[in-house]
């Protein structure tokens, strides 16, 4: 699925990503930083979602709907196994063992 279709922008997708990734709140210089874009980009997109999306405390941005915070960590967790999987078949190529299984 592309998430920047789905939430409108590239930026926006990786920003709630971040934020769902996280329980801890993070400024929006930092979010910037970890998406590669201008912080004022950032800000402006966090500012401009509807109430119940984000909360802004002192201490920074979070991500405060549940449901999709669990959208998004699935999502993420759907493009880590499939980059493992692609990393893995590489290594094998080359004759390298692949990382161990966790769980």
């Amino acid at each position: 699925m592309r998430m920047d279709r789905l939430f409108g922008s590239r930026v926006r997708a990786e920003a709630l990503g971040i934020l769902a990734g996280t329980s801890k709140p993070l400024s929006a210089y930092h979010v910037a930083k970890a998406v590669g874009a201008q912080p004022i980009q950032v800000l402006t997109i966090l500012k401009s979602l509807e109430p119940g999306i984000v909360s802004h405390s002192v201490d920074g941005w979070v991500l405060s709907n549940d449901l999709l915070r669990q959208f998004l960590r699935q999502e993420l967790s759907r493009r880590e196994a499939l980059h493992r999987s692609e990393k893995d078949q590489i290594l094998i190529r080359h004759g390298l063992r692949p990382r161990r299984r966790h769980g």
